[in-house]
């Protein structure tokens, strides 16, 4: 109910207005549920319960951070070969498909 009023209060806006309301009510529609699906918790397997967050996907290039089992992390792409890009508080790169539970 309350995007619908924020829609049509942009169109009493006039053409602009009317922009900015479908842009604020899509924008409310689409950061609900999406992501709170991307957050997923790290579940690395024993004995190291850590796992590493790469600059790039792969073993070879180098390691930003290191997080513990039970820290969040936000996945924001599939490289398709195990890899995932995602972001752990301010660090984004990219982590092993097996530390995230997937």
């Amino acid at each position: 109910m309350a995007i619908q009023s924020k829609v049509q209060l942009g169109h009493t806006l006039g053409r602009w207005g009317g922009l900015l309301g479908v842009a604020v009510a899509s924008m409310l529609l689409t950061t609900g549920s999406a992501h709170a699906q991307n957050v997923r918790t790290i579940q690395a397997p024993a004995p190291y319960n850590a796992c590493n967050v790469r600059s790039a996907a792969g073993t070879q290039y180098s390691i930003l951070e290191t997080y513990r089992n039970g820290t969040s992390v936000t996945l924001l792409g599939d490289y398709g070969r195990g890899w995932y890009r995602v972001q752990v508080e301010e660090v984004i790169g990219w982590m092993a498909r097996q530390c995230l539970g997937l």
